[in-house]
Protein backbone atom coordinates (compact mmCIF):
# COMPACT_ATOMS: atom_id res chain seq x y z
CA UNK A 1 0.00 0.00 0.00
CA UNK A 2 1.00 3.15 -0.74
CA UNK A 3 3.00 5.67 2.19
CA UNK A 4 1.44 7.87 4.32
CA UNK A 5 0.52 10.89 2.28
CA UNK A 6 1.58 14.15 3.19
CA UNK A 7 -0.75 17.34 2.73
CA UNK A 8 0.16 21.30 2.94
CA UNK A 9 -3.01 23.59 3.62
CA UNK A 10 -5.53 20.91 2.59
CA UNK A 11 -4.27 22.50 -1.28
CA UNK A 12 -2.55 19.85 -2.32
CA UNK A 13 -1.53 15.81 -1.46
CA UNK A 14 1.96 14.23 -2.05
CA UNK A 15 2.53 10.87 -3.30
CA UNK A 16 5.52 8.52 -3.13
CA UNK A 17 5.00 5.47 -5.08
CA UNK A 18 5.69 2.30 -2.04
CA UNK A 19 9.05 0.61 -3.19
CA UNK A 20 8.30 -2.10 -1.39
CA UNK A 21 5.19 -3.21 -3.24
CA UNK A 22 6.02 -4.89 -6.82
CA UNK A 23 2.27 -4.55 -7.97
CA UNK A 24 1.78 -2.49 -11.72
CA UNK A 25 0.96 1.10 -9.33
CA UNK A 26 4.14 0.74 -7.29
CA UNK A 27 6.56 -0.30 -9.45
CA UNK A 28 6.51 1.50 -12.10
CA UNK A 29 4.76 5.10 -10.98
CA UNK A 30 6.47 8.22 -10.00
CA UNK A 31 5.35 10.54 -6.93
CA UNK A 32 3.42 13.01 -8.05
CA UNK A 33 1.33 16.25 -6.46
CA UNK A 34 -1.99 15.85 -6.47
CA UNK A 35 -4.18 19.40 -6.06
CA UNK A 36 -7.33 19.15 -4.26
CA UNK A 37 -10.84 21.31 -4.74
CA UNK A 38 -12.88 21.57 -7.69
CA UNK A 39 -10.40 21.09 -10.04
CA UNK A 40 -9.01 17.14 -8.87
CA UNK A 41 -11.20 15.30 -11.19
CA UNK A 42 -10.01 17.09 -14.28
CA UNK A 43 -6.80 15.07 -13.87
CA UNK A 44 -8.40 11.60 -13.43
CA UNK A 45 -8.99 9.73 -16.68
CA UNK A 46 -9.54 5.61 -17.81
CA UNK A 47 -8.25 3.76 -20.30
CA UNK A 48 -8.13 0.19 -21.00
CA UNK A 49 -5.43 -1.83 -19.31
CA UNK A 50 -4.31 -5.78 -19.69
CA UNK A 51 -5.82 -8.46 -18.12
CA UNK A 52 -2.09 -9.12 -16.59
CA UNK A 53 -2.23 -5.62 -15.36
CA UNK A 54 -5.62 -5.52 -13.48
CA UNK A 55 -4.84 -9.20 -12.16
CA UNK A 56 -1.72 -7.57 -10.59
CA UNK A 57 -3.34 -4.38 -9.45
CA UNK A 58 -5.92 -7.11 -7.58
CA UNK A 59 -3.45 -9.17 -5.80
CA UNK A 60 -1.66 -6.36 -4.51
CA UNK A 61 -4.60 -4.00 -3.19
CA UNK A 62 -7.98 -5.50 -3.38
CA UNK A 63 -9.13 -5.74 0.24
CA UNK A 64 -10.91 -8.66 -0.02
CA UNK A 65 -11.14 -10.03 -3.46
CA UNK A 66 -7.51 -10.75 -4.68
CA UNK A 67 -8.06 -12.54 -8.12
CA UNK A 68 -9.89 -11.81 -11.43
CA UNK A 69 -13.68 -13.02 -12.23
CA UNK A 70 -13.50 -15.60 -15.10
CA UNK A 71 -15.51 -14.17 -17.64
CA UNK A 72 -14.52 -10.18 -18.36
CA UNK A 73 -15.90 -7.42 -20.86
CA UNK A 74 -13.52 -4.70 -20.12
CA UNK A 75 -10.46 -3.83 -17.60
CA UNK A 76 -9.67 -0.02 -16.70
CA UNK A 77 -6.98 1.63 -15.50
CA UNK A 78 -7.43 4.75 -12.91
CA UNK A 79 -4.63 7.19 -13.85
CA UNK A 80 -4.06 10.56 -11.91
CA UNK A 81 -1.91 12.98 -14.09
CA UNK A 82 -0.71 10.09 -16.23
CA UNK A 83 0.24 8.08 -13.48
CA UNK A 84 -1.68 4.61 -12.90
CA UNK A 85 -3.49 4.48 -9.21
CA UNK A 86 -6.07 1.72 -9.78
CA UNK A 87 -8.14 -0.93 -11.78
CA UNK A 88 -11.80 -1.67 -12.73
CA UNK A 89 -13.10 -4.57 -14.18
CA UNK A 90 -16.39 -4.93 -16.02
CA UNK A 91 -18.48 -8.04 -16.62
CA UNK A 92 -21.88 -9.83 -17.28
CA UNK A 93 -22.78 -10.74 -13.68
CA UNK A 94 -23.39 -14.67 -12.37
CA UNK A 95 -27.50 -14.59 -12.55
CA UNK A 96 -29.90 -15.00 -15.34
CA UNK A 97 -32.71 -12.28 -14.19
CA UNK A 98 -33.24 -9.98 -12.11
CA UNK A 99 -36.60 -7.92 -10.76
CA UNK A 100 -36.22 -4.27 -10.96
CA UNK A 101 -38.20 -2.41 -8.75
CA UNK A 102 -39.55 1.51 -9.64
CA UNK A 103 -41.22 4.22 -7.69
CA UNK A 104 -43.58 6.81 -8.37
CA UNK A 105 -41.32 8.98 -10.70
CA UNK A 106 -39.60 6.07 -11.98
CA UNK A 107 -36.86 6.05 -9.80
CA UNK A 108 -35.04 2.78 -8.86
CA UNK A 109 -36.46 1.49 -4.96
CA UNK A 110 -34.91 -1.11 -3.35
CA UNK A 111 -36.37 -4.59 -2.42
CA UNK A 112 -38.90 -4.85 1.03
CA UNK A 113 -36.17 -5.26 3.21
CA UNK A 114 -36.77 -5.50 7.42
CA UNK A 115 -33.94 -3.61 8.69
CA UNK A 116 -34.56 -4.87 12.17
CA UNK A 117 -34.46 -8.65 10.60
CA UNK A 118 -30.13 -8.32 9.85
CA UNK A 119 -27.64 -8.98 12.25
CA UNK A 120 -27.26 -6.13 14.65
CA UNK A 121 -24.40 -5.19 13.56
CA UNK A 122 -25.53 -4.08 10.06
CA UNK A 123 -28.32 -2.01 11.11
CA UNK A 124 -26.88 0.93 11.86
CA UNK A 125 -25.62 0.89 8.24
CA UNK A 126 -28.40 -0.15 6.95
CA UNK A 127 -30.49 2.68 8.08
CA UNK A 128 -27.72 4.65 5.75
CA UNK A 129 -27.47 2.82 2.78
CA UNK A 130 -30.55 1.62 2.23
CA UNK A 131 -33.36 4.27 0.28
CA UNK A 132 -36.26 4.99 2.70
CA UNK A 133 -39.15 2.92 2.15
CA UNK A 134 -41.99 5.39 2.59
CA UNK A 135 -42.01 5.60 -0.76
CA UNK A 136 -44.13 3.32 -2.56
CA UNK A 137 -43.34 0.44 -5.09
CA UNK A 138 -45.82 1.69 -7.87
CA UNK A 139 -43.95 -1.11 -10.65
CA UNK A 140 -41.40 -3.28 -11.39
CA UNK A 141 -40.10 -5.66 -13.96
CA UNK A 142 -37.97 -8.63 -14.37
CA UNK A 143 -35.05 -8.39 -17.05
CA UNK A 144 -32.07 -10.40 -18.25
CA UNK A 145 -28.91 -10.79 -17.21
CA UNK A 146 -27.45 -9.78 -20.33
CA UNK A 147 -28.90 -6.43 -19.85
CA UNK A 148 -26.88 -5.58 -16.55
CA UNK A 149 -23.43 -4.95 -16.36
CA UNK A 150 -21.38 -5.45 -13.25
CA UNK A 151 -18.38 -3.47 -11.90
CA UNK A 152 -17.00 -6.69 -10.40
CA UNK A 153 -13.58 -4.94 -8.99
CA UNK A 154 -13.20 -1.56 -8.01
CA UNK A 155 -9.61 -1.06 -6.51
CA UNK A 156 -7.52 1.90 -5.77
CA UNK A 157 -3.52 1.55 -4.70
CA UNK A 158 -3.53 4.76 -3.75
CA UNK A 159 -5.58 6.44 -0.65
CA UNK A 160 -6.00 10.00 -2.21
CA UNK A 161 -8.92 12.24 -1.21
CA UNK A 162 -11.78 12.47 -3.68
CA UNK A 163 -10.26 9.58 -6.07
CA UNK A 164 -12.89 6.89 -5.51
CA UNK A 165 -15.62 9.42 -6.90
CA UNK A 166 -13.67 10.78 -9.47
CA UNK A 167 -12.90 6.85 -10.69
CA UNK A 168 -16.03 5.71 -10.68
CA UNK A 169 -17.29 8.72 -12.85
CA UNK A 170 -14.83 8.13 -15.21
CA UNK A 171 -15.09 4.69 -15.63
CA UNK A 172 -18.74 4.40 -15.70
CA UNK A 173 -18.85 6.86 -18.28
CA UNK A 174 -16.14 5.32 -20.11
CA UNK A 175 -17.80 1.89 -20.38
CA UNK A 176 -21.39 3.02 -21.36
CA UNK A 177 -19.73 4.87 -24.10
CA UNK A 178 -17.33 2.06 -25.56
CA UNK A 179 -19.34 -1.11 -24.55
CA UNK A 180 -22.71 -0.46 -23.35
CA UNK A 181 -25.34 -0.59 -26.25
CA UNK A 182 -28.92 -0.46 -26.46
CA UNK A 183 -29.36 -4.03 -25.02
CA UNK A 184 -27.63 -2.82 -21.47
CA UNK A 185 -29.63 -1.27 -19.42
CA UNK A 186 -28.48 -1.02 -15.82
CA UNK A 187 -24.86 -1.51 -14.05
CA UNK A 188 -24.19 -3.27 -10.96
CA UNK A 189 -22.18 -3.57 -7.92
CA UNK A 190 -21.50 -4.88 -4.83
CA UNK A 191 -19.96 -3.12 -1.31
CA UNK A 192 -18.87 -5.16 1.62
CA UNK A 193 -22.52 -4.40 3.89
CA UNK A 194 -19.58 -3.77 7.34
CA UNK A 195 -18.20 -0.65 4.94
CA UNK A 196 -19.70 2.62 5.02
CA UNK A 197 -16.75 4.81 3.06
CA UNK A 198 -15.96 6.98 0.54
CA UNK A 199 -17.12 4.54 -2.28
CA UNK A 200 -21.06 4.30 -0.44
CA UNK A 201 -20.90 8.40 -1.26
CA UNK A 202 -19.18 7.95 -5.07
CA UNK A 203 -22.11 5.92 -5.97
CA UNK A 204 -24.69 7.86 -4.70
CA UNK A 205 -22.79 10.83 -6.10
CA UNK A 206 -23.27 8.89 -9.88
CA UNK A 207 -26.84 7.86 -9.56
CA UNK A 208 -26.11 4.36 -8.41
CA UNK A 209 -29.23 3.07 -5.76
CA UNK A 210 -28.69 0.66 -2.90
CA UNK A 211 -31.35 -1.85 -3.76
CA UNK A 212 -30.84 -4.69 -1.61
CA UNK A 213 -28.39 -7.11 -0.07
CA UNK A 214 -26.72 -10.47 -0.41
CA UNK A 215 -27.07 -13.39 2.50
CA UNK A 216 -23.41 -14.85 2.94
CA UNK A 217 -22.99 -18.11 1.46
CA UNK A 218 -20.29 -19.90 -0.81
CA UNK A 219 -21.13 -20.21 -4.51
CA UNK A 220 -21.27 -24.46 -5.44
CA UNK A 221 -19.06 -23.73 -8.76
CA UNK A 222 -16.00 -21.25 -7.59
CA UNK A 223 -13.54 -21.39 -5.54
CA UNK A 224 -14.81 -20.23 -1.62
CA UNK A 225 -14.07 -16.73 -0.87
CA UNK A 226 -14.06 -15.57 2.88
CA UNK A 227 -16.27 -12.22 1.66
CA UNK A 228 -18.85 -14.55 0.70
CA UNK A 229 -19.47 -15.56 4.00
CA UNK A 230 -20.21 -11.75 4.51
CA UNK A 231 -23.33 -9.62 3.65
CA UNK A 232 -23.18 -6.94 0.72
CA UNK A 233 -25.14 -4.11 -0.13
CA UNK A 234 -26.38 -4.49 -4.15
CA UNK A 235 -25.85 -1.22 -5.95
CA UNK A 236 -27.95 -0.50 -9.52
CA UNK A 237 -27.35 2.19 -11.79
CA UNK A 238 -29.46 3.00 -15.08
CA UNK A 239 -27.40 3.07 -17.96
CA UNK A 240 -30.16 6.01 -19.34
CA UNK A 241 -28.85 8.03 -16.58
CA UNK A 242 -24.99 8.13 -17.09
CA UNK A 243 -25.48 9.03 -20.31
CA UNK A 244 -27.78 12.42 -19.72
CA UNK A 245 -24.75 13.16 -16.88
CA UNK A 246 -22.04 12.52 -19.40
CA UNK A 247 -23.94 15.30 -21.50
CA UNK A 248 -24.63 17.40 -19.21
CA UNK A 249 -20.93 17.37 -18.13
CA UNK A 250 -19.54 18.13 -21.89
CA UNK A 251 -22.08 20.80 -22.05
CA UNK A 252 -20.66 22.63 -18.84
CA UNK A 253 -16.78 21.86 -19.76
Amino acid sequence: MAKPASHHDGESFQHQPDASCSCPIHADGDPFTAPLGIRFADHVDVAPIARETAAGVYEAHHSYMDSLPSVNLAHHGVYFQGTLVGAITWRYPLISRKRIRYGVDGQLRPEQVDIDDLPASLRPTARRVLPSTDEPVVDSEVVAGDSIVEAARICLGVRMPNLASAALARAQERFVRDYADEDVRFLLTWVRADYDGAMVRALRDKGWTCTGFREPGQASNREDKPIRERFKWRFLCPVENIREQSTLDRWSA
